[in-house]
């Protein structure tokens, strides 16, 4: 951290041990926590934090092989944390002024970098046509698609090309996510894919839309896509 401060640089460091004896949690961890923060000497002398990092502290854990619904949304809980390390970024948001459902995607925007992971490819087109409602922002949103296929659907959102970038998993993510898929596909319950709507703050009053889904796909039926 000193050193990206001297010379301008963006070095980051992932530290791995067993915690034996609490080292990580109650040692490392707090050290670079009042590194970061500023902290005060025993003779009283203030010393300012380097403001400009973060730090994250996880734990590692075994998850079970076995293909079924449960062990897959798991691993899918688990690499979202790997792809927030991946574009150090950790900051939860509304999308497009509603909470989405977790279930079926996230989206992190800390003001300056945006990611959408989608765990449901039957998501896109809706999440495609909230993202045309979006203000144009300088930096493109990172997608990435927890599906059947390794590719990084591009195609389902060539209309708002401008605004995103799609993005395949990581091979390593994505080899074990194949691993633990189920046989069958889950049931798709339509009704639960909805994003619960938040104070509309400027109004003054709670919007009314949601992101409904299951409404959506009926559209897509009549119009003759599967």
């Amino acid at each position: 951290m000193q050193l990206n401060v001297l010379d301008g640089g963006k070095r980051t460091c992932i530290l791995c041990t067993n915690n034996e004896n609490g080292i990580c949690e109650n040692v490392t961890y707090e050290r670079n926590k009042r590194v970061i923060e500023g902290y005060t000497k025993p003779n009283g002398e203030h010393v300012e934090g380097l403001h400009h990092n973060n730090l994250r502290y996880y734990r590692t854990k075994l998850l079970p092989r076995e293909r079924s619904t449960r062990n897959m949304h798991q691993l899918v809980e688990a690499s979202t944390g790997l792809l927030c390390i991946k574009n150090d970024l950790y900051t939860e948001a509304p999308f497009g002024g509603k909470k989405l459902n977790k279930k079926y995607a996230r989206y992190f925007d800390d003001g300056k970098k945006q990611m959408l992971i989608i765990y449901d490819e039957r998501a896109i087109p809706f999440i495609a046509k909230v993202i045309k409602t979006l203000p144009e922002r300088e930096n493109r949103i990172k997608v990435y698609v927890f599906s059947y296929g390794s590719y990084a659907y591009n195609d389902e959102f060539e209309e708002v090309a401008d605004r995103v970038e799609p993005c395949a998993l990581p091979q390593a993510i994505y080899d074990a996510y194949k691993k633990v898929l189920p046989k069958r596909r889950p049931k798709f319950l339509a009704d639960e894919i909805v994003a619960e709507t938040v104070e509309n703050e400027n109004a003054g009053d709670q919007a009314q839309g949601t992101l409904d889904f299951e409404e959506n796909e009926n559209e897509n039926e009549k119009g003759g896509e599967k």
